[in-house]
């Protein structure tokens, strides 16, 4: 796995990765520890919790695992608060847990699918867990950042494309809410010492989202997410606050600062919102 972190150590540093059991979630709680981060793996799957905290790598690191319900805002406060309780703080939250469209498929119905053809119950399931856990996670954790005056969220959303795309509804929906919410957050706690930013693969990635039987040439591996996160939590990355990185374009040959710079711009539609508001005549986002 890269490592592009020998000038901006993370040692000790609690990061809170959901969704860790598993696809691009694992890599990003590996990339942390090989870092030097202390690990709070939130998952629904316990196994895959288990079969993560036994990798050797986690032997030398504070490691907990949590089980956890993100769609659950119970299950979200009891997971921070074990995350505290266990390591001490938290200082870094990764929203990476997520579902596809599966939820909202019918029994017996085929794929693609037409958001009138959903179940409607799975579609909000998609949602609460897509965009609401991210929510619930991030409004228990923050009050802990904002005691220490510091603190990273990433929310993983997707392809801009994807948000907008046909038979995806729920999905592309749920991920362009989580989207816009990094924005949002990122301007309620400015001037906190947290910082709120996206971090995307950059295109299909090869996770369970896919079944084992789906062709996967063509698909990215899920450790292009290693090296942007090692990055994103590290002090180096404080200035950044209310974008989005792809892990796709991060260059590993550049030193992290110069790669970040090259792959960063703002999260949202900036400068469709810009337009907006300049029509508005209410000045600058």
């Amino acid at each position: 796995m890269a490592n592009q972190q020998s000038d901006a150590p993370i040692a000790g540093r609690v990061c809170a990765i959901t969704g860790a059991a598993s696809g691009m979630g694992r890599v990003m709680a590996r990339a942390l520890a090989e870092a030097g981060a202390d690990i709070a793996a939130i998952d629904i799957d316990r196994q895959g919790l288990d079969a993560l905290g036994k990798e050797p790598l986690f032997a030398n690191r504070r490691f907990v695992a949590i089980p956890t319900d993100v769609s659950n805002l119970a299950d979200c406060r009891a997971a921070v608060e074990r995350t505290v309780e266990v390591l001490g703080s938290i200082d870094m939250l990764i929203n990476c847990a997520g579902v596809s469209m599966a939820p909202a498929v019918p029994p017996g119905k085929k794929v693609p699918i037409k958001f009138y053809e959903t179940d409607p119950e799975g579609w909000v399931h998609i949602h609460e867990i897509n965009a609401f856990g991210a929510y619930y996670m991030s409004h228990a954790a923050v009050p802990h950042m904002l005691e220490k005056g510091r603190g990273r969220i990433v929310n993983v959303t997707t392809s801009y494309d994807t948000m907008i795309r046909e038979h995806v509804s729920a999905y592309g929906s749920s991920k362009s809410s989580l989207e816009a919410n990094t924005v949002i957050w990122s301007k309620e706690l400015a001037g906190t010492g947290i910082t709120v930013n996206v971090l995307t693969p950059g295109g299909a990635t090869d996770t369970a989202f896919f079944p084992p039987d789906a062709p996967r040439a063509d698909l990215l591996q899920p450790d292009v997410m290693a090296a942007p996160i090692q990055w994103l939590a590290s002090d180096a990355s404080a200035e950044y606050t209310g974008y989005r990185f792809i892990g796709r374009d991060w260059d590993l040959s550049l030193p992290p600062d110069e790669a970040a710079a090259n792959v960063g711009e703002p999260a949202g539609w900036h400068e469709q919102a810009l337009r907006a508001t300049a029509a508005r005549g209410v000045g600058k986002v």
